[in-house]
């Protein structure tokens, strides 16, 4: 299963050029085989750095200075971001896990990799019916990266009294059979105008907000072990179809930020504090076979729209500071966001005041 998400989410780092998308990813997949609760108990831990990561790059680079456009002045960004994953998000403990028909195959060995771990195949664990092991698999290996990438597209368009509308669209993409599309939007709106005397301060000061949604939708094709029959106590596991496997992701963000900056002919700064969320949501529906025992016989059972459950960022307040090189109308720029999944941005693009 997470060999076609993973992709897509490190797959994007192809934007950059090299990606672990090239990494072998183990199936998560697999975990269904012990059914539904089990499942979603590890997909939760192997995929935490996920929402947390994900959504500080998204909730970063909104802006390139604190001053607003002039009316109708407006920019085009191509822009990409690097979240890095704490040291204690890139593994889990299986001992830590409440799982029910899941225990590791060595109890020596518990620690697992999650998605922003290191690329070694995940401890071997075995899943157990009423005291027979039924089935047995290698949690997946991570990524081997210990940071998040996304890329960005977004412009930005001055209005009136001091507002810029912001948008953010990549149209919907497939990459290894997992489809991808992203839009946001957002307002920054320059304050300096509402302060006593702020038109005559030497720096510009400006509030924005932010939202940003992202959604995946990925078909998988986990069968039945080879061998297993269906249980004859169970007659839909024989009518089972398990063709329409899917996962549905989607990726909420949003971010408030106080920003206070200076032009200068050639170069522009800013710095400011921001406060983010951001969530995410799994949706995983179709039917998946669960690995089990008749009469000393290996069967399969059928568990029909296994979980959903959604996972909240970590990230709450960050601190960040920026920096625009202008040449004309062409303009590079870099952000950095102090926070528990502290953000690197930067990007090109092109600014019409």
């Amino acid at each position: 299963m997470m060999k076609k998400i993973l992709p897509l989410l490190f797959g994007l780092m192809l934007f950059f050029g090299s990606s672990p998308a090239t990494a072998q990813f183990s199936d998560i997949g697999d975990a269904l085989r012990a059914g539904a609760e089990d499942a979603e108990t590890i997909m939760r831990a192997y995929l935490k750095p996920i929402p947390s990561g994900l959504g500080a790059d998204i909730n970063s680079g909104w802006t390139n200075r604190a001053k607003p456009h002039g009316t109708l002045g407006f920019d085009i960004q191509v822009r990409a971001a690097l979240s890095f994953i704490p040291k204690s998000d890139q593994t889990f403990d299986l001992n830590d896990l409440d799982l029910q028909k899941v225990r590791p195959a060595d109890p020596n060995q518990t620690i697992a990799p999650t998605v922003g771990g290191d690329s070694e195949i995940g401890p071997k664990v075995i899943v157990e019916e009423d005291g027979e092991q039924v089935a047995d698999f290698n949690l997946p290996e991570g990524s081997g990266y210990s940071f998040v990438p996304a890329p960005m597209v977004q412009a930005g368009l001055g209005t009136v009294k001091d507002t810029d509308l912001i948008v953010r669209y990549m149209p919907e993409v497939t990459i290894d059979e997992t489809k991808f599309n992203m839009y946001g939007f957002g307002l920054k709106h320059g304050i300096n105008q509402w302060l006593p005397g702020g038109n005559l301060l030497p720096v510009n000061i400006s509030i924005m907000g932010g939202f940003t949604k992202i959604d995946l939708d990925s078909n998988f094709d986990l069968r039945p072990e080879q061998g297993a029959i269906p249980n004859p106590e169970n007659p839909d596991a024989a009518q089972a179809d398990f063709d329409d496997q899917e996962a549905d992701i989607s990726l909420n963000t949003f971010t408030l930020k106080a920003l206070v900056g200076k032009n200068l002919p050639f170069i522009s700064v800013y710095g400011g504090v921001g406060y983010e969320s951001s969530t995410m949501d799994v949706n995983v529906e179709g039917q998946y076979p669960v690995s089990g025992r008749f009469n000393g016989i290996e069967v399969y059972d059928v568990v029909e729209d296994p979980f959903t459950y959604n996972a909240d960022g970590q990230n709450k307040f960050s601190l960040l500071g920026g920096v625009t090189l202008k040449m004309a109308v062409f303009h590079i720029f870099g952000e950095f966001s102090l926070s528990k999944y502290s953000t690197a941005n930067a990007g090109i693009g092109f600014s019409f005041r």
